[in-house]
C-alpha cells in the first residue's frame, strides 16, 4: 500500500528557491518588497513544488483565510447563478474564493459560519432570521447584505445592498394598471413565504396607492411545489373571472401562469396579463414572451464585491449602494390598448 505523499511546506519551497521561509512568507503575502530575481525564484519554486498555502493556518495567525461565504436562501434562480458567477470571477482575481451555502434556520448555523474562519459574507437578507443576523453582526466579520426584506436591527460595518426589487415591483403594478388591469393575483416564491419581503411590500404598496382592491386569498403563497402552485391558480382563476393581471415574484413562476392560462383556454394577454421579475433566459423563449423586470446583476455582483474587499481592508465607503431596476416589456402585457 503507498503512502500518502508528503504535504509541501513554506519551508520545501525556501529550499528549492534557495532563500529564506522570511522570503518566501513575503513573497507569498505581498507585504515586502523583495527583489525581483528572488521573487522569480520563489514563484518557480511555488509552481515546481504545486505548493498549496494553509488557509486556515493563515486566519489563525490574522492574515485571512482568502475565503468568502455567500449565504443565501435559493441557489437555482438564473438571476442569483449570474450574479455569483460574476462575483466570483472578481474575486478570484483579488486571490479570493467564493463558497455558497443555504442558509439553515438552527442556532448552531452561525456558529458553524463563524468557526471556518471566513473573511467575509455576502447573505441574502431573506436568508437568515433576526436572531442569526444580530449575531453575525455582533461577530464583526465584514458582511454584505442583499436587501431583499425590510431589516429590523443594527446593522454597524456592515454595507446594504439594494437591488431594486422594492422599485421593480412597484413598476410592475403601474404598467399593468396602465394597461387597464385592476384585479390581480400575486404568486409568491415556493416554500415558507419570506417575512417582510420587499417586492411584496413594493407590490402591496402600489396597490394601495392606486386605489386597487387586493383581497389577501388573491396572493398564492407557502406552495410546497409547482403542482401545489399550478393547482391553486387554476382554482383561484375559475373562482374569480374578474381577475385580469397575474404578478409572479420570478419569472419561473409566471412561465407557470402562462402554462395555466393556455390550459384554461384563456388568451395571453387579451384574457390576462402576466408579468414576471429577473429578465431570466426562460422570458424570452416563452409564448407569448414574457414582460419582466431586469436586474443589474453584472453591477450588482461587481459593486458588491468591491464593497466586501473594502470592509475587509478596513477601508472607508458608502455603507448603502442602490441599483435601478428596468421593465422589459414583451407580449404577455400588450393589451387594452384601445380602451
Amino acid at each position: 500500500m503507498e503512502s500518502r505523499q508528503r504535504k509541501v511546506t513554506r519551508k520545501d519551497v525556501a529550499e528549492e528557491a534557495g532563500v529564506s521561509e522570511t522570503i518566501v512568507s513575503y513573497v507569498l503575502n505581498k507585504n515586502r518588497y523583495v527583489k525581483e530575481e528572488k521573487r522569480q525564484r520563489v514563484l518557480e519554486a511555488v509552481e515546481k513544488l504545486q505548493y498549496q498555502p494553509n488557509n486556515i493556518a493563515r486566519a489563525l495567525h490574522g492574515k485571512g483565510s482568502l475565503q468568502i461565504l455567500f449565504i443565501a436562501e435559493e441557489l437555482s434562480s438564473g438571476y442569483f447563478s449570474e450574479m455569483v458567477s460574476q462575483m466570483s470571477r472578481d474575486a478570484y482575481r483579488q486571490g479570493y474564493m467564493i463558497s455558497l451555502c443555504e442558509s439553515q434556520k438552527e442556532d448552531e448555523f452561525v456558529s458553524h459560519i463563524l468557526s471556518r474562519q471566513f473573511d467575509g459574507l455576502f447573505v441574502s437578507a431573506s436568508g437568515v432570521t433576526d436572531s442569526q443576523l444580530k449575531l453575525l453582526v455582533k461577530s464583526g466579520i465584514p458582511m454584505v447584505l442583499f436587501l431583499n426584506r425590510e431589516i429590523n436591527c443594527e446593522l454597524q460595518d456592515t454595507v446594504l445592498v439594494d437591488t431594486g426589487l422594492y422599485e421593480g415591483s412597484r413598476e410592475c403594478v403601474r404598467h399593468l394598471s396602465k394597461n387597464g388591469c385592476r384585479n390581480f393575483i400575486y404568486l409568491d416564491k415556493l416554500g415558507k413565504p419570506c417575512d417582510r419581503d420587499i417586492h411584496l411590500k413594493g407590490f402591496l404598496d402600489q396597490v394601495k396607492d392606486l386605489g386597487i382592491v387586493f383581497a389577501p386569498e388573491q396572493k398564492i403563497s407557502g406552495c410546497e411545489n409547482i403542482k401545489e402552485l399550478e393547482e391553486k391558480l387554476r382554482s383561484l382563476l375559475e373562482k374569480k373571472s374578474s381577475i385580469d393581471a397575474v404578478v409572479a415574484r420570478y419569472d419561473e413562476l409566471a412561465a407557470v401562469a402562462l402554462s395555466v392560462a393556455r390550459k384554461m383556454g384563456k388568451k395571453v394577454p387579451d384574457d390576462l396579463s402576466v408579468i414576471g421579475f429577473d429578465n431570466d433566459f426562460i422570458s424570452n423563449y416563452v409564448s407569448p414572451t414574457l414582460t419582466t423586470v431586469e436586474i443589474q446583476k453584472e453591477e450588482v455582483g461587481r459593486a458588491a464585491m468591491e464593497a466586501l474587499l473594502a470592509l475587509i481592508r478596513n477601508e472607508k465607503l458608502d455603507k448603502e449602494i442602490s441599483f435601478a431596476a428596468r421593465l422589459i416589456i414583451r407580449e404577455s402585457t400588450e393589451k387594452n390598448k384601445n380602451k
